[in-house]
């Protein structure tokens, strides 16, 4: 059996994989850069294990997510009620404290819970409140800083004034206790 040449177009062996008159590789891409076609499927593996991941985990997040909806009021006027999750109110000392005492206990009782607290604001930034001085320790440096999603709470606010904050404890990192998703409540 024969074949044409890619390039030269004269007739060669059906196997061959350089033409004989011109030395034209004869492979397809795939087999000519082995190297690369085994990183690109390794790239498609991991893609596909990702959505797939994310996607049981994100069908299973919007099972929750339905359920927790269906007790909000529903566009055809029906009376059904929207639950609320209630805030944990703690003091920022105490929250303080605990993250100052052991991080690892403290990030595994309040993480990704939604608290509220009040104390003295210590700076305000485009990215939220920070509070400085919180925990009772004498030398501690542990400050909260709270991430406000609308900024135009900010705006009345001024360092010194107490205020009272509500929001989602996320990590500790160099000190700081991370708090999303704020907002002053009063």
């Amino acid at each position: 059996m024969s074949k044409k040449c890619k390039s030269c177009q004269m007739e060669i062996d059906s196997k061959a994989k350089k033409c004989p008159h011109c030395q034209t590789d004869q492979r397809n891409w795939f087999r000519r850069h082995l190297i690369l076609t085994g990183i690109l499927v390794l790239f498609i593996i991991g893609m596909v294990g990702a959505i797939g991941g994310s996607g049981s985990k994100n069908s299973s997040q919007s099972t929750t997510s339905d359920n927790q909806n269906s007790n909000q009021p529903t566009s055809n006027g029906s009376n059904e009620v929207k639950a609320t999750p209630t805030p944990e109110k703690i003091s920022a000392r105490d929250l303080a404290d605990d993250f100052d005492n052991n991080a690892v206990a403290a990030k595994d009782k309040w993480m990704d819970k939604l608290i509220e607290f009040s104390d003295q604001i210590s700076n305000i930034t485009d990215s939220g409140i920070s509070f400085s001085n919180v925990a009772s320790k004498q030398f501690s440096m542990t400050q909260i800083s709270c991430r406000v999603q609308d900024k135009q709470q900010l705006l009345p606010l001024k360092n010194g004034q107490t205020v009272t904050v509500r929001g989602i404890v996320g990590n500790q990192t160099i000190g700081v206790i991370e708090v999303k998703n704020c907002e002053v409540v009063k």
